[in-house]
């Protein structure tokens, strides 16, 4: 089946190249515009887009509100397995900050920071957390943040007061959380 790529998204082209390269989710609900009408165009050339990118050696996953491209080999990876591990420790620590925190929850960094410096059960979570080193508390929930925002589980929605919402991608880290038992 030969593909025609000035018909196939030819305005979403060079963007979604460089979100498969970067291992970006494309979310429904995401606050940028461009992210949701990327996500549209592809679910109206589904098959298309699937096809294409599946002679290149990715393959198109489509969960509840997001999809993704994963790499053939992506599955063999022990990088992608630590950093796995490292998400469910993060999950693990925002669900014991709050266990309404999910998709389409919406945060403030201070908020956070002011949990975390009056809850011992967070600070430990915090302090036993492998993947995220820290001077303090600020320091801690700035990069789970940052973390988060990079790799598309959340977005920023109003920088003056650093809030924050969380992307239907996020499920992509629950369903992982969901079948591990976290031992202590």
């Amino acid at each position: 089946m030969l593909l025609n790529t000035q018909t196939l998204l030819p305005q979403y082209m060079e963007k979604l190249y460089q979100l498969i390269l970067k291992g970006s989710f494309i979310n429904e609900n995401s606050t940028k515009n461009s992210n949701a009408e990327l996500y549209e165009a592809i679910l109206l050339q589904e098959n298309e887009v699937r096809a294409y990118f599946k002679t290149i050696g990715y393959i198109l996953l489509k969960r509840e509100g997001y999809l993704y491209f994963a790499h053939d080999s992506a599955s063999d990876s022990a990088g992608a397995l630590e950093k796995m591990v490292d998400y469910i420790e993060i999950a693990n620590f925002l669900r014991t900050l709050d266990s309404n925190f999910s998709v389409g929850y919406r945060f403030r960094l201070h908020s956070i920071e002011n949990q975390l410096n009056n809850n011992i059960e967070l600070q430990d979570l915090a302090y036993k957390m492998k993947g995220v080193n820290a001077k303090d508390h600020r320091e801690f929930v700035q990069k789970i943040v940052d973390k988060l925002k990079k790799d598309g589980f959340i977005e920023e929605l109003n920088t003056i007061n650093a809030e924050y919402i969380v992307l239907n991608s996020y499920d992509y880290i629950e369903s992982f959380l969901n079948e591990v038992e976290i031992y202590e």
